[in-house]
């Protein structure tokens, strides 16, 4: 039986950020946005939009890419493989992607209860704010931070003072007791704009599907977070 630990991962042992396949989950103004910034970017690249409102997939106009009008994380589900984990998934919707993609994965052998976050956690993170149940948003910033911040790694962009520690990495620091403690670490690949690999996704699955116990799960890049408490139950057959 695996022990409570923790474990922050990244895209850094996938090498440099080759960007080969980008799939942007959400097409609303923020996945326009990111569609924008890719195109310009990584004009080279595959990029696949994915939405579940088709007014909003008719709005994605620019050539050379694939629309699919679906919900992104049953899109996920059926379509992302490890077999290229250097695949990049965009997350620009509503929804903590990664939790809600993960809990789709372990069905039908487990279902996904959410839990209390513990209030060592809830103290211990700057400017918490609850969400769903289980669920809490978390930030290093108390005022509205620019959409086209290029997240530098010692400043801030907006009050040009000396950056806090990475959110990323004070998530990942903590210790709770019991808990798997899970960070996905969400990479800046255009200003204002994050990603993760497949390969980082499906090892977080990885250490979800192997570990008995209550699991923090989180995806935060230097400044912004999502924290999802949970734990699997074995599903009745």
């Amino acid at each position: 039986m695996l022990s409570a630990s923790r474990i922050c991962l990244s895209s850094l042992p996938y090498g440099d950020l080759f960007m080969k396949d980008i799939r942007i989950i959400g097409a609303g103004r923020f996945g326009k946005k990111a569609v924008s910034a890719m195109k310009k970017r990584y004009p080279e690249s595959a990029i696949t939009v994915v939405d579940h409102c088709p007014k909003a997939c008719e709005t994605i106009t620019e050539p050379d890419l694939t629309t699919v009008c679906m919900d992104g994380v049953s899109y996920l589900n059926q379509y992302l493989t490890d077999i290229d984990p250097l695949c990049w998934v965009v997350p620009v919707v509503p929804v903590h992607l990664a939790f809600e993609w993960i809990r789709l994965r372990l069905l039908p052998d487990f279902s996904v209860v959410p839990v209390d976050i513990p209030e060592t956690v809830r103290r211990l993170l700057p400017n918490v704010f609850t969400g769903k149940p289980g669920e809490i948003f978390v930030s290093n910033a108390s005022f509205v931070c620019p959409e086209n911040c290029s997240e530098p790694q010692d400043i801030c962009t907006h009050t040009h003072l000396p950056r806090k520690q990475s959110l990323y990495q004070a998530i990942a620091d903590l210790s709770c007791d019991g808990f798997l403690n899970l960070v996905l670490q969400s990479e800046q690949l255009a200003p204002g704009i994050g990603g993760i690999r497949a390969g980082v996704l499906f090892n977080a699955l990885n250490s979800v599907q192997q570990f008995p116990g209550y699991i923090l799960l989180s995806t935060a890049c230097r400044c912004h977070g999502v924290v999802q408490a949970f734990r699997k139950i074995i599903t009745e057959r």
